[in-house]
């Protein structure tokens, strides 16, 4: 038996409503289950937060944007042996 670790997958947004809910069904739909999923939002000014929070997220809110910044955020509130990052409008395959 293999034994799987968690995966902590940190996903930056900034206004990614029409890409977010698309990222995180794709992202469910990995055979990979054991995983934390940390969106790190840039104050969306749209639906980006709502429609995320329709699904098993962690939300953090940031005030100012630094790429690195906000993976280190996401890092820093991550629980995982792996760390995946992501931006918003990413939808990952198979």
């Amino acid at each position: 038996m293999i034994n799987k670790k968690l995966v902590s997958i940190i996903i930056r947004t900034k206004n990614e409503e029409k890409w977010i809910s698309s990222c995180l069904r794709a992202i469910f739909k990995q055979t990979h289950k054991d995983i934390e999923i940390i969106i790190v939002d840039n104050q969306s000014t749209d639906r980006t937060v709502k429609k995320a929070k329709e699904f098993p997220v962690k939300i953090i809110t940031i005030n100012e944007f630094f790429p690195g910044k906000a993976i280190n955020d996401g890092i820093r509130a991550s629980n995982g042996e792996y760390i995946v990052c992501l931006s918003g409008h990413c939808v990952p395959v198979g």
